[in-house]
């Protein structure tokens, strides 16, 4: 059942989308086109071409109107089309998620009711990080803590069994004796900033954890990897109480030094704008994706509060420098397509979305600064099925032990 705050924030959203980003692509492609079919009639073409552009601009200014009534229609009628006390459902859970990890966050400002916030979950639901809620939804609350934290256009259900074969790691981690804690966040978002929201995040559940917290295990699955080493920075500079109990932090496909795909559409919509006029619009479309991705273009850190034009400019954006944390043991597990590690599609597309060298930090010309210890596993899985193989569960049932 689709509930109220979906339908209102759908209908917003979609308006937006269409009013804000392919509007604006078309009417561009447009103007570039008939700038050049212009050019060649030269002065006599003049009066046609006022008539044609006033006539184009009003076409124009009524589609962006009606995209935005019909987005406030949409929202109007939420309250006949949806169910103000329903669930969410799986599917729209991960439509929202995607929808936040893709889309410009200046695109979903005005759709507040599919807000994604940093949130605990504990069976779907949110668990607030007061000791009377923690109490409420960990009754067997251990001082081992395993936190698990999903990658783009994800949410905590990518932990989930999908597969026959699959492990929970999650389940392995209580089978062990831990708790394992569970979030979601929109993964649009800078990682800086997610990686700052979980820091505060830990902070809060380790002062009213039920029990007193004696270790913390970390799991990030490729952008919560970043998530992760960016919430160790945070709680590094403000001395945060969570953080000299952190012992181990596993990585499952992190792109510690950036994802060849995010690079690809970069250098794309580079190469769209110089082409020529009629494709820059393309580029435009292009670069409404979200921080957050463009952030995995080298794996940044810290928020890039630089300018939208630095940022979209050739291979541009934060390059990280900062070193894996001392006194943490840094597992780096890597995936491959092919089990030959010499395989050529290994080399090139390593577990399709991460290659090897950028998940253990090393390569030709950049590599993660010295700090750790650092251990690397390869395993034979794809990037989206590292969150739920048997070998990565057999390293978690080791580490959490208490």
């Amino acid at each position: 059942m689709v509930t109220v705050d979906e339908v209102r924030g759908w209908s917003r959203l979609t308006a937006a989308v269409a009013g804000r980003v392919i509007l604006p692509a078309v009417s561009g492609m447009h103007r570039a086109i008939t700038d050049g079919a212009f050019r060649w009639t030269g002065p006599l073409g003049h009066p046609v071409r006022a008539i044609h552009d006033q006539i184009v601009r009003g076409m124009y200014d009524a589609a962006q109107i009606a995209f935005h009534a019909a987005g406030d229609v949409g929202a109007s009628l939420a309250e006949r089309i949806g169910e103000a006390d329903a669930e969410a459902s799986p599917a729209a859970v991960k439509a929202r998620a995607v929808a936040h990890g893709v889309l410009a966050q200046e695109l979903l400002e005005g759709s507040p009711e599919l807000d994604l916030e940093f949130t605990l979950r504990r069976s779907g639901s949110v668990v607030a990080p007061d000791r009377t809620s923690l109490q409420s939804a960990y009754p067997g609350a251990t001082g081992s803590l395993v936190v698990f934290v999903h990658g783009l256009v994800d949410s905590e259900a990518t932990w989930a069994l999908a597969e026959p074969g699959d492990t929970s790691l999650p389940t392995v981690a209580e089978t062990a004796g831990s708790t394992s804690l569970l979030v979601r966040y929109g993964t649009g978002r800078a990682v800086g900033r997610n990686g700052a929201d979980l820091a505060r995040l830990l902070e809060d559940v380790v002062h009213h954890w039920p029990v007193p917290v004696e270790r913390i295990v970390v799991v990030g699955h490729s952008m919560g990897g970043l998530v992760s080493r960016a919430a160790c920075q945070t709680a590094q500079a403000q001395d945060h109480a969570w953080l000299p109990l952190l012992s181990d932090v596993v990585y499952l496909g992190t792109p510690h030094l950036g994802s060849w795909l995010e690079k690809a559409a970069n250098v794309s919509g580079w190469v769209l704008r110089q082409v020529s006029p009629q494709t820059a619009p393309l580029a435009t479309l292009l670069e409404q994706r979200s921080q957050g991705i463009k952030d995995l273009r080298h794996g940044t850190l810290v928020e890039d509060v630089g300018s939208v034009a630095v940022a979209d400019d050739l291979l541009s954006g934060l390059v990280p420098d900062e070193p894996w944390l001392d006194g943490v043991t840094h597992h780096l597990v890597v995936g491959r397509l092919r089990p030959s590690a010499a395989h050529p599609l290994n080399a090139v597309f390593g577990d399709l979305l991460v290659r090897s060298r950028s998940a253990v930090g090393a390569g030709s010309h950049r590599r993660i600064g010295e700090g750790g210890p650092v251990v690397v596993r390869e395993v034979d899985a794809t990037h989206t099925a590292l969150a739920r193989h048997p070998a990565v569960g057999s390293l978690l049932s080791t580490l959490a032990v208490p």
